[in-house]
């Protein structure tokens, strides 16, 4: 192909980053002494081969010939001794077939029609002295470049922050394209004492913006950060988690697509996870309308590690999914979308980003989870957010999504699932998520108004109704005794489920044994559903980390009040559904606002004043 003629690198060939040996299988595979590498080329020892058919080493042609006007791609590298190069490319049919067979020494390039394949990668046999891959990269037509500045928004994960600073900083053909890093710091911990802030801070420069403020949530955070970015010369905003490890790559990659793409795109990264490094937890997210639950595109590859299960012999990795929305783990959004649109539903955390997905696509700016651009992340089985704090966030924000996206006259299936969840948790002796969702439902009914009123100070009081109920994680050391009784086993087929479930019926009209300071078994995370916790008094049952366990007594008598309250609060909801619906769609626009967003920061104390770059004062009263 002509010089010139190619365009921009819109996928580098990368390997991993230094000493990341774990992630290995996402960047090449090859026999393990049959190739070393650096970050940007790949030595291949003497009659061996290397395939790049992998997670990061791929070319996802069929979102690219979905969304973008790109009709053809060309693949260039250097190769420092004679190899054979093959082009490859599979489909959702056939997992893979030779486009061409390249005998190359010194420069190779390749232009294939993007609607060749769904998938395209190299194969490289090196000749008998071995070869060295550099320099690869994958070319798209020329295009307007896009910009953006990246929101990281922390909360007394100060290493991992610094990390992300650095890991940003340290990869020049990903910092061209920041326009700005915008830190918002929510923790009481601040970022800028942290080891290492000081040095990724003078690298960064005058591009970095540290903003403290009082704790908002997610929703907060990432609001102030989308605010702040309209007045940036960019085109795009990055949400970015604080707790993640980057990939950089990833950045330029979601850039190079949103450039090219034809209108609009929300483009999110995919979730790989971070303590089993080529697990692929998330592959993209949508809505079960139905239910107005999130739920997997795809579950049978949720999770799937991705350096076992390849292109060749996956079909449905090899299928392009459709999203209502991406995590904000890492999503580029449109400053113009924003504009247009507002920032984030005051919700704290939780469904903010489900909603804005659904808002976008009401707006016409459909989601584009791609293949290849990744963080890793502590996956959700990793978290107890269902029996902490959060499960308050869990139930009131779906309905709140519900009551203003659901099609259905009063949200479909939400209230009967929702309440069915309630009784999941009373059958768990999870009393303390419980009473929380009971607040959760009667500020839905309190109308959109107590969104912006309750914001700042929801959590502290979900954290202490928590500590009453006791449903907090205590220490292994703490725990108290199990006397030994046999774990109940999972019931096996539907059959044997209903005959469980009418064990666990008859066992909740009994009285609860008196307590002691004993209880009957020690359940490990697995274990503790309603199968199990059903049929005991007490039990302890192990967190999502492994480190302590939750204490379960069963309490007739508080369980029946909290049913009574949790069927009694579906009742009433259920019939001011219609009108709350309109309520909270006539009062949405407004409540993502930046005007109201600003009134939310000034009230707690941390105007949307611009901030000095580098750090921002904050008052003694701010502290989450």
């Amino acid at each position: 192909m002509p010089a010139g003629s190619r365009g921009r690198s819109v996928q580098r060939i990368l390997f991993p980053q230094p000493g990341d040996e774990a992630a290995r299988g996402l960047y090449v595979r090859a026999q393990p002494d049959a190739v070393s590498w650096d970050r940007s080329s790949l030595t291949i020892a003497g009659g061996a081969t290397a395939s790049l058919a992998t997670y990061f080493g791929a070319f996802p042609a069929g979102y690219w010939r979905a969304h973008t006007s790109v009709a053809q791609i060309t693949v260039e590298a250097q190769l420092d001794r004679p190899a054979t190069v093959r082009v490859c490319a599979a489909d959702d049919r056939i997992g893979r077939r030779v486009l061409a067979t390249v005998a190359a020494d010194g420069s190779f390039s390749w232009s294939v029609a993007i609607s060749d394949g769904a998938w395209f990668w190299l194969e490289i046999d090196a000749g008998a002295e071995g070869t060295t891959l550099r320099d690869g990269a994958w070319f798209a037509g020329e295009a307007a470049a896009a910009t953006t500045t990246v929101c990281i928004t922390t909360h007394n994960h100060g290493a991992d922050c610094v990390d992300v600073l650095r890991r940003l900083a340290a990869d020049e053909s990903v910092a061209e394209h920041v326009a700005r890093v915008i830190v918002v710091d929510q923790g009481d911990r601040p970022v800028r004492e942290a080891p290492g802030f000081a040095e990724a801070s003078l690298v960064l420069g005058e591009r970095l913006r540290l903003i403290e403020q009082a704790n908002l949530g997610g929703s907060g955070g990432f609001s102030r950060g989308m605010i702040e970015s309209l007045a940036e010369d960019a085109s795009h905003v990055l949400l970015l988690d604080d707790d993640v490890l980057l990939e950089p790559e990833s950045l330029r990659r979601m850039l190079a697509f949103a450039a090219r793409s034809s209108g609009e795109r929300i483009v999110g990264a995919q979730m790989l996870s971070l303590t089993d490094r080529t697990l692929l937890h998330s592959v993209g997210e949508r809505i079960e309308k139905r239910r107005f639950w999130w739920t997997s595109v795809e579950p049978d590859l949720a999770p799937i590690d991705v350096a076992s299960a390849t292109l060749e012999d996956t079909p449905r990795l090899r299928a392009r999914h459709d999203v209502d929305f991406n995590g904000w783990w890492m999503c580029l959004l449109p400053l113009d979308l924003i504009r247009r649109v507002g920032a984030s539903l005051p919700l704290f955390i939780k469904w903010d980003d489900a909603e804005f997905g659904l808002r976008a696509r009401a707006d016409g700016v459909p989601t584009v989870t791609l293949p290849g651009a990744a963080i890793w992340h502590m996956p959700w089985t990793g978290k107890d957010d269902g029996l902490d704090w959060q499960a308050y966030y869990q139930l009131r924000n779906r309905l709140v999504a519900a009551l203003i996206h659901s099609p259905a006259r009063r949200g479909g299936g939400v209230l009967s699932s929702s309440f069915a969840q309630d009784v999941n948790h009373l059958l768990c002796l999870q009393y303390g998520s419980a009473a929380a969702r009971r607040v959760a439902v009667h500020d839905v009914l309190r109308g959109p108004g107590h969104l912006t009123r309750t914001i700042a100070r929801r959590t502290p009081d979900m954290r202490s109704l928590m500590e009453r109920a006791g449903q907090t994680v205590v220490p292994d050391a703490d725990l108290p005794r199990a006397r030994g009784e046999a774990a109940p086993t999972p019931p096996a087929g539907r059959l044997a489920s209903v005959r469980r479930l009418l064990r666990v019926a008859a066992h909740q009209l009994t009285p609860a044994r008196p307590a002691s300071g004993s209880v009957e078994v020690a359940l490990p995370r697995a274990g503790g559903k309603w199968w199990a916790l059903g049929l005991v008094d007490s039990a302890t049952v192990e967190s999502a980390t492994g480190r302590g366990a939750f204490i379960a007594r069963r309490d007739p008598r508080r369980s029946a009040r909290l049913l009574w309250s949790a069927a009694s609060l579906r009742a009433r909801l259920w019939a001011r559904w219609p009108r709350l619906a309109r309520e909270y769609r006539a009062a949405a626009a407004d409540l993502a606002s930046p005007a109201t967003w600003r009134e939310v920061f000034e009230q707690s104390g941390t105007g949307a004043g611009n901030a000095e770059p580098g750090s921002s004062p904050r008052s003694s009263d701010e502290r989450a």
